[in-house]
């Protein structure tokens, strides 16, 4: 069995389609599928089944492709460990993570991993499918909300915060020390629009208060919510932290009381290398959160 047969095999794993995977590989059809019955032949079981124009895989195909995946990862893993060894500071970082507040966070994070790490580079990918991402090796690490117990990631558990009323410093409620649930429903709110996971986290609270708020205006990007907010369009509920980002624009936070709050995870997965630099990251956000 050689690589190249499991590179191929991989691929139409991956396609289910003769044709497109030899397009995708390079070669031509009938050298694809001379090279998965060679396969077939020393695996002992077809791979494959051709039903129609359709192609699927056989349980024997979905373990081969189960083992086959985790050989293709470990030899990854023995490259990168040994560049690691041979110079800690080349290699490629990618991060995915929630979009718009927490992201705008990592900026100084990212400017202090620069300095340990100057010829690292650095790719940050603002999503909602971190955990998708990194199951599928498209990113190394991700930083997300708390999610379920999973056998294939690392999950680190690194802060939890509450969430505030965030006003102009011309507000009425600007001087307030606190704010009730109940008191929010009054006033004019921008916010982020359904769907986003910042303000599905704050919808959800409102049920369990039994309260409904009154978004005036909706954006995906926090800079343009505390902009609005300057400008005294309207209050936004959002990180209790943020302020240290945002006081400059005459933008005061207000505790709320039985306030909502999220826990943050960084993530990664267990099978695959965690090269120097990457610790160095997952170090540096643990201690800056």
């Amino acid at each position: 069995m050689e690589f190249r047969q499991l590179s191929y095999f991989l691929m139409l794993c991956k396609e289910l389609h003769f044709s497109e995977a030899a397009y995708k590989l390079g070669i031509s059809q009938p050298t694809l599928s001379q090279q998965i019955r060679v396969l077939e032949g020393e695996i002992g079981a077809p791979l494959f089944d051709r039903i129609g124009k359709k192609t699927v895989k056989t349980e024997a195909g979905e373990l081969l492709e189960h083992y086959a995946l985790k050989v293709f990862q470990d030899l990854e893993n023995a490259k990168n460990a040994i560049s690691d060894l041979i110079d800690l500071n080349k290699g490629h970082l990618r991060i995915a993570v929630l979009p718009s507040d927490l992201d705008y966070r990592l900026t100084e994070i990212l400017i202090d991993f620069r300095k340990q790490f100057p010829n690292t580079k650095v790719q940050v990918f603002p999503t909602l499918e971190s955990l998708r991402k990194v199951l599928g090796n498209e990113v190394d690490i991700g930083i997300g909300l708390k999610g379920e117990a999973d056998s294939r990631l690392e999950r680190i558990a690194f802060y939890t915060e509450t969430y505030s009323l965030f006003v102009n410093e011309q507000h009425d409620f600007s001087q307030r020390k606190s704010v009730k649930p109940e008191e929010l429903v009054d006033i004019p709110l921008v916010m982020y629009p359904q769907g986003k996971c910042g303000r599905d986290l704050i919808d959800k609270w409102c049920d369990r208060q039994g309260i409904t708020i009154n978004s005036v205006m909706e954006t995906g990007s926090a800079t343009s919510l505390f902009q609005l907010v300057q400008k005294d369009i309207g209050a936004t509920i959002q990180p209790s932290q943020l302020i240290e980002n945002f006081q400059s624009l005459g933008i005061t936070s207000i505790p709320i009381e039985n306030a909502p709050t999220r826990e943050l995870d960084v993530f990664y997965r267990k099978d695959k290398y965690l090269s120097k630099a990457a610790e160095g990251f997952v170090k540096r956000v643990i201690e800056r959160f």
